[in-house]
């Protein structure tokens, strides 16, 4: 089946991104130096050259794949046809980088989501709903990158190249200088490598033996399926869907309202059990998940695009942090240097963090500095620790997860079961959990022995634990699509 088109494929330079850029204009180049060439135009590359426009001399992203100015999925971006997230805290991060991209986002479609709309069962029950912090967006990936694409480009010091193919670094006397394409040097100051999990810049240099940092994986091998159902405007406004099967048998679906009055839907499974590519065989698959309200939707809603599949072998973390001398000149950030098991959609939130505190560490010792990568990876180790713990802390409640667990997983596993409960019957615990799930909070603040109190009192008052009959959404019997 065809898919449906977004309510507009072509986007025009908003009122807010041009004067945005006017002022960003006339705050001039004073104090910026050093040219800077960021590997690779996807979320974590844009990002990072809005974090290094304010420092940088000039910033150049280079992009392999050539860039369509339509809201598409791009072919050398496998996840981009699935379920993708923006935390709160990424999402307040665009806010503040692009004044006005909420509303521009919102007039093109996308869908503003809350806690009041939220029915997300996890431990057996819903998580109790109401305020649970300033209301997120229900988007596509397309969109999103569409968008931040656009506002990127209309900087002053950027330039976004597409179709270009970075052969090689350029390496001279134990410094990056730039980079190779189609056997030309391009010069940098700094390059920055966000290619992606598979990056050749990061194989070639652990092959030639100049920069190998330790790699961490855990194994979950996770499968999904995702496709979108037609949803008519006034259908369940703000409501999404989410059932989390962890701890369980790790089955997952999600429906998310996105733009083109659609839903997105995304279903999950580990360890060799996915969910199918037909339609009988997802709404058998959904009909297993603990909540029966997204076999209802999927049943009733015309599908309007093909089924999409997907693989993730494995959490991957290259340790930059713990290399003793990291070569000047070059940073990596975004999947290069960590990619997270995504059904906890964390990866977009993660870079934008990390494109933060790139940007931070530049306009403290500049971009020329020799420091500048070891003090960016001693703070981006620190970003990435948190998502890194939920995604694999979690990961190993299933009994066929491999490789290296972290330190107390066990116990806090445990513990994590009485917040998920406690969550049930607390808004405030339910808040808090989300706060972590959203990276606004560490998941330290969990352990805080205000919050244990709240949780072991809250976690008596679960559904699970009393008996009480648990309240699906109705979904029915209507046509909701």
């Amino acid at each position: 089946m065809p898919p449906s088109n977004p309510r507009s494929s072509s986007l025009v330079v908003s009122v807010s991104e041009m004067r945005w850029a006017v002022a960003a204009g006339r705050a001039g180049r004073a104090g910026r130096a050093g040219r800077v060439v960021v590997v690779g135009g996807s979320m974590a590359g844009l990002l990072a050259a809005r974090a290094l426009a304010d420092h940088a001399e000039s910033v150049v992203v280079l992009e392999r794949e050539r860039l369509s100015d339509e809201v598409a999925p791009r072919g050398r971006v496998p996840q981009g046809r699935h379920l993708h997230v923006l935390l709160s805290a990424g999402l307040d991060r665009l806010r503040q980088w692009f004044p006005g991209i909420e509303e521009e986002l919102t007039s093109l479609g996308a869908v503003p989501v809350d806690g009041f709309g939220a029915w997300v069962h996890q431990g057996g029950a819903y998580r109790a709903r109401g305020y649970w912090g300033r209301p997120g967006l229900g988007m596509t990936r397309p969109l999103l990158e569409l968008v931040v694409r656009r506002r990127v480009a209309a900087l002053p010091s950027v330039t976004i190249e597409d179709g270009v193919t970075v052969e090689s670094l350029r390496v001279r006397q134990g410094r990056v200088t730039g980079v190779v394409v189609a056997g030309e040097a391009r010069p940098a100051d700094l390059v920055v490598d966000c290619s992606g999990r598979s990056s050749r810049i990061a194989h070639d240099l652990a092959a030639a033996r100049l920069l190998d940092p330790p790699v961490t994986k855990v194994g979950i091998d996770i499968g999904y399926s995702s496709f979108f159902l037609r949803r008519a405007p006034e259908d369940f406004e703000g409501m999404f869907l989410v059932s989390i099967e962890n701890p369980g048998s790790f089955r997952g679906g999600a429906v998310v309202p996105v733009e083109g009055d659609r839903w997105q839907v995304t279903l999950s499974g580990v360890h060799g059990d996915v969910p199918p590519a037909t339609d009988d065989g997802l709404v058998d698959f959904a009909a297993t998940l603990s909540t029966p309200a997204v076999a209802q939707l999927i049943a009733q809603c015309e599908r309007v695009s093909d089924i999409h599949t997907y693989r993730f072998p494995s959490s991957q973390r290259r340790h930059y942090e713990k290399v003793r001398a990291l070569l000047p000149g070059l940073v990596t950030l975004g999947d290069a240097s960590s990619s997270f098991d995504p059904i906890y959609g964390q990866g977009m939130t993660s870079s934008a963090l990390q494109a933060a505190a790139l940007g931070a560490v530049a306009g403290r010792v500049g971009i020329l500095s020799d420091e500048l990568p070891k003090r960016f990876h001693r703070k981006a180790a620190r970003i990435i620790e948190a998502p890194w713990r939920i995604a694999v802390g979690g990961d190993f409640g299933h009994p066929k997860t491999v490789g290296d667990r972290p330190v107390g997983t066990a116990q806090l596993n445990g513990y994590m079961v009485r917040v998920i409960h406690a969550a049930h019957a607390s808004l405030p615990v339910a808040r808090s959990f989300n706060r972590v799930l959203q990276l606004e909070d560490p998941p330290a603040s969990l352990l805080r022995p205000s919050m244990v109190a709240k949780v072991l009192r809250a976690s008596r008052r679960s559904p699970v634990v009393t008996g009480a009959e648990v309240r699906h959404p109705t979904v029915g019997p209507h046509p909701v699509g």
